[in-house]
């Protein structure tokens, strides 16, 4: 009898607690997420910051945050699951009555892009599990990656006959306006820019030494196709991802050397997925901020075939600059850049696919290899 009557009262204290967990679990908790920066860059540690406050006298016993975000989020210390491009991870908690909790998630971020955390799901239940409740809170934390900068000059091997330093080290043509003194000649060089003086006294070839000046601009053609034909998303990935690393690059020794720049890509961005990419050409930080925003977010997808792109934008290039990063070679796109030389343009090719069959390189333009073997892989 006394064994019978221990069973209804402990029945009715697991139903009584039960209820009470099951409909005030929730109430008076609140629940914020958020990374701890706007913008960060590829490589870059950053901190999602979790606060939990109960505002009420009942504890909350256990209560689980189910977290969504790209798998390019890398959560240090802590195991997630990954399923196609998410990251699924999982936070708990035990909070006592008008307790506040702060979590401080360590992430690295591996990947340029945009990526947010819209929701996450709150679970909790009763003392023993038997119960289980569960409410979505709206996040909307967004964070945006720029693609990392490399050591590009390191990364190039020259592919054509082209001799002598075919590595300009500011990645910016010389200017045709300003001579500052003289040097060696070599194969590349022009017979009129040979200073027959120097030549003369030093017993070897001169020639004119010319150094840039702010109105000689730069352009940055990025193709986002990986190979001919591509109607699709890119099929080599990796060769876009350091085709875009190399603009980056690019676009930051145009900033610290207050170059005029402008991006030009036959792909769109998250933001306008169906526009092709051809921007003013500016100096400055904000502008160039804008530029690294676009590589930020760029699908790698095309919108217009490459070589019909580059055919309606060069009549728009004169007196530039021209940095064409590609992984692919034609006839049809190298006569185009050809017409473009004419235009008072110098052209400087970059193939991020060191695999490119040389027999489409061009002898009379200047083509450099990337090599991509010191960079991490991208799936």
């Amino acid at each position: 009898m006394e064994a019978l009557v221990l069973a209804v009262i402990a029945g009715i204290i697991i139903l009584l607690q039960s209820y009470i967990f099951r409909y005030y679990a929730f109430k008076n908790v609140e629940y914020k997420c958020s990374f701890s920066v706007e913008e960060a860059h590829e490589g870059d540690e950053i901190y999602l910051v979790e606060t939990i406050y109960n505002r009420k006298f009942l504890p909350v016993p256990w209560i689980k945050v189910e977290i969504n975000t790209s798998k390019w989020l890398e959560f240090a210390e802590t195991r997630s699951v990954i399923a196609q491009e998410n990251r699924h991870v999982t936070s708990s908690f035990f909070l006592r009555s008008y307790q506040k909790v702060t979590r401080r998630w360590r992430l690295k971020c591996l990947k340029r892009g945009v990526f947010s955390i819209d929701n996450v799901t709150l679970i909790s239940g009763d003392l023993i599990g038997n119960s289980v409740v569960s409410v979505p809170v709206e996040i909307n934390s967004v964070i945006q990656v720029y693609p990392r900068t490399i050591e590009l000059e390191k990364m190039l091997i020259p592919v054509n006959h082209l001799q002598g330093e075919t590595i300009v080290k500011r990645w910016i043509n010389e200017d045709p306006f300003i001579i500052a003194g003289t040097r060696e000649y070599t194969e590349r060089d022009p017979m009129n820019k040979i200073h027959w003086v120097s030549t003369v006294r030093t017993g070897k070839l001169m020639v004119r030494k010319e150094e840039f000046t702010s109105r000689y601009g730069l352009s940055v053609i990025l193709n986002v196709q990986s190979m001919e034909n591509e109607y699709f998303d890119a099929v080599y990935k990796e060769y876009i991802e350091l085709g875009i690393k190399a603009a980056a690059t690019i676009f930051d020794e145009a900033l610290k050397n207050g170059i005029p720049a402008r991006l030009a890509t036959n792909g769109g961005t998250m933001d306008n997925q169906k526009q092709i990419i051809f921007t003013g050409e500016a100096s400055g930080r904000a502008h160039i901020q804008s530029l690294m925003e676009i590589l930020a977010k760029l699908r790698l997808r095309r919108v217009s075939d490459f070589e019909n792109f580059l055919e309606y934008i060069s009549e728009s290039i004169n007196n530039s600059q021209v940095v064409v990063i590609t992984a692919y070679l034609n006839e049809n796109i190298c006569n185009i850049l050809r017409k473009m030389k004419m235009k008072n343009n110098t052209v400087v090719i970059l193939v991020t696919n060191k695999n490119i069959e040389f027999d489409s390189i061009p002898r009379d333009i200047d083509v450099n290899i990337l090599k991509e073997d010191i960079l991490q892989d991208v799936e």
